[in-house]
């Protein structure tokens, strides 16, 4: 029992002396002093342990002073901490060995600098010129340059092609540096030149030439007078002369869609509701598909604002549009499709010749 206790006592003074041989005083900038272990070190802050067991807040290593750091220098666990704090290296750290002379002390601005990570600047790019600018300084804006220029060229003779313009002006105009671009265009908007085939007369417009040049028939023919024969003089009369011949009767006239009910009409919208009934009732024999002796010597003429449609026959109608067949110069025929609305007359006229 005795050597129990002895035994307990050496521990208890072994632990206090360990304590007290670990414990320091570590003086901060602000003038106060603290005491006790240093415990749990990191690279910012250190816990103090004080004597009574006690643990003060974390401090960090830049409030304490340089004697408090070269006392923290003294623990190989910690010094690594407190290295690049110290304004020189602490005497007697890390010491030579037995029988050797001390090294030097080495200033702490000649030891080499700590391994930091290089951090690299960002290349600065160049500045990108304006819109224009690019054009003329860089080889895309060349590129599309070179390009545009021969669509220019291009579209002139396309246009050239199309309008039936001649080809060299149109496409020399284009070639000419920022203002051909506007060639193409100007010829775009004129109207084509016509071909000696579109300068002819159409077979509507030479009818309808020939119906105002026909010279109008004379009601009465020369030498009759009211369907009598003129009066022939003679010479003396002679007794016993013959009795004069009689005149022939001139022959009858041979029959005319008047005389099969058809006569020369105008119908003119304001005067007339032209509509679909109206069309269907008053030209109901255009509608046939071989028209009838009545209609054969007769021309119906659409008056629109486009123009004038001489036709024969109608070939459909609906409650807005009506489909009409054109006779052609060239023997044949064409369909024409006309809006109602836009008809403004129809005439009904007798075939001349």
């Amino acid at each position: 029992m005795q050597r129990l206790s002895t035994y307990c006592a050496l521990a208890f003074a072994a632990a206090w002396l360990t304590g007290a041989v670990c414990a320091a005083d570590y003086k901060l900038k602000d003038g106060t002093t603290l005491s006790g272990e240093a415990i749990g070190p990191n690279e910012k802050s250190v816990v103090i342990k004080a004597p009574d067991g006690k643990l003060l807040p974390r401090t960090p290593w830049v409030n304490f002073s340089q004697e408090a750091l070269k006392e923290f220098a003294k623990n190989p666990k910690i010094r690594a901490f407190v290295e690049l704090l110290l304004e020189e290296a602490p005497a007697g750290v890390g010491g030579a060995a037995a029988g050797e002379a001390e090294a030097p002390e080495v200033p702490i601005s000649t030891r080499p600098p700590a391994k930091f990570t290089e951090v690299k600047e960002k290349p600065e790019l160049p500045q990108s010129p304006g819109l224009f600018a690019g054009l003329f300084t860089t080889g895309v804006g060349w590129l599309s340059l070179v390009a545009i220029y021969a669509a220019t060229i291009y579209a002139g003779y396309e246009v050239a092609l199309y309008r039936r313009r001649p080809k060299q002006l149109v496409m020399g105009l284009a070639a000419i540096p920022f203002v051909g671009v506007a060639s193409p265009i100007a010829f775009l908007i004129m109207p084509p030149i016509k071909t000696e085939e579109e300068k002819k007369p159409t077979a509507v417009e030479q009818a309808a030439k020939q119906s105002h040049e026909a010279p109008k028939a004379d009601p009465k023919p020369k030498g009759m007078a009211l369907g009598k024969a003129k009066p022939v003089a003679t010479a003396k009369p002679v007794a016993h002369a013959a009795a004069p011949a009689p005149v022939a009767p001139a022959p009858a006239p041979a029959p005319t869609a008047a005389a099969a009910g058809l006569t020369p009409a105008v119908f003119r919208r304001g005067e007339t509701n032209i509509n679909k009934r109206f069309i269907e009732t008053k030209f109901a024999g255009f509608f046939k598909l071989v028209p009838g002796p009545a209609e054969r010597d007769m021309w119906l003429v659409w008056v629109c604002p486009r123009g004038e449609y001489w036709s024969k026959r109608v070939v459909s109608i609906s409650q807005s549009e009506i489909v009409v067949n054109c006779p052609q110069e060239n023997g044949g025929s064409m369909d024409e499709t006309l809006q109602i609305v836009e008809v403004q007359e129809i005439h009904l006229r007798p075939q001349e010749g």
